[in-house]
């Protein structure tokens, strides 16, 4: 297996050896590149990293690739939301507006609604084909999400046509976004989600975080479960999703900072007096607040990021919801200009 700033550059698997000596061409990024290689056995075990550093040439200005998923008319219309797409329309709008300003140029593809489905997501990958290594790449995507209530507990992005009884057959588990990922050349790369982590809350637990919500005028992106569907306890279903989450560090890592609109057992709310999710509403507002620029160098780092969404979503939500960087390459080396 071969990484580039903490970035896989094979399948996930990695390439199988031939034996032998093995030559590999690297293409190398702007700036410093750590350079990884490592080998497993049958068995799985990986050896210890052999690790070299080398800088890219300096290079102008990359392009900024952005990639959208919102519903909020769903096929299903007990699962209507507000401003799931309105979230997708607006965010992209933002991000277009840096063309010029920090990358050479903006590009960016959206699905919404009754566009948004499982096949659309499947077939996005296609819109990086041109992208380089020194290109940035944001996936974004708003509306419903749950676990699975089964052994797995497998989160989904509900797609158009989902059906949250099953899942696993209407709707895109969250190894299918990150896929979207995987493989491509650029190596800065960002997943933001405006979506909820409900599935592991039980329904009293679920009532009452809606109610909190309706009572400072937010509405939740939750899924109520009927009666009846089962399901494992809450913490048994959190130990395995985070046992499922360190195996997929490991065998599917993307090297992408994943930065979730709220914590696990949170939901994530939407406002009218936003007109946007609350971590939608935040981010927009992040691109263009000075507030959010802690050194002003006109950049957002994704720590000044994290740290002004985080907070101001809090604030919102009176802190019932709390943004939260779920998987974060420290190598990656992503900022974005502010308006």
């Amino acid at each position: 297996a071969l990484w580039v700033n903490d970035v896989p550059l094979f399948e996930r698997a990695g390439r199988p050896y031939p034996g032998g000596e093995v030559t590999e061409t690297v293409e190398l990024g702007a700036g410093e590149n750590k350079v990884e290689l490592s080998c497993r056995d049958r068995a799985g075990v990986e050896s210890p990293r052999a690790q070299a550093l080398a800088r890219g040439p300096a290079r102008g200005a990359g392009d900024l690739y952005v990639l959208g998923f919102g519903v909020s008319r769903y096929r299903d219309p007990t699962l209507r939301l507000a401003y799931a797409d309105k979230d997708v329309r607006d965010l992209t709008a933002a991000l277009a507006a840096l063309q010029g300003r920090g990358f050479r140029r903006v590009l960016s593809r959206t699905y919404l609604d009754e566009a948004c489905t499982v096949a659309a997501v499947r077939e996005a990958k296609a819109f990086f084909a041109t992208a380089g290594v020194d290109d940035t790449v944001i996936l974004f995507a708003a509306g419903h999400g749950l676990h699975s209530r089964d052994a797995e507990a497998t989160y989904y992005f509900l797609t158009w046509e989902a059906d949250p009884t099953r899942p696993a057959e209407t709707a895109a588990d969250f190894a299918l976004l990150e896929e979207l990922l995987h493989g491509i050349a650029p190596r800065r790369k960002l997943l933001l989600l405006d979506t909820c982590e409900s599935g592991e809350l039980e329904e009293g637990a679920l009532d009452g975080a809606l109610t909190a919500g309706r009572a400072r005028g937010l509405r939740g992106r939750a899924v109520q479960r009927q009666q009846g569907q089962g399901g494992q306890a809450p913490a048994t279903r959190r130990a395995r999703e985070w046992d499922r989450y360190l195996y997929n560090d490991l065998v599917r890592r993307s090297g992408a900072i994943v930065f979730s609109s709220s914590a696990g057992g949170e939901l994530s709310y939407e406002s009218d007096a936003k007109q946007n999710g609350l971590f939608t509403a935040a981010l927009l507002e992040a691109l263009s607040a000075g507030a959010a620029d802690a050194d002003r160098d006109r950049r957002l780092s994704i720590d000044e990021l994290r740290a002004f969404v985080s907070a101001t979503v809090a604030r919102w939500s009176g802190e019932l919801q709390h943004p939260t960087i779920d998987r974060d390459n420290i190598h990656l080396r992503l900022a974005l200009p502010r308006r």
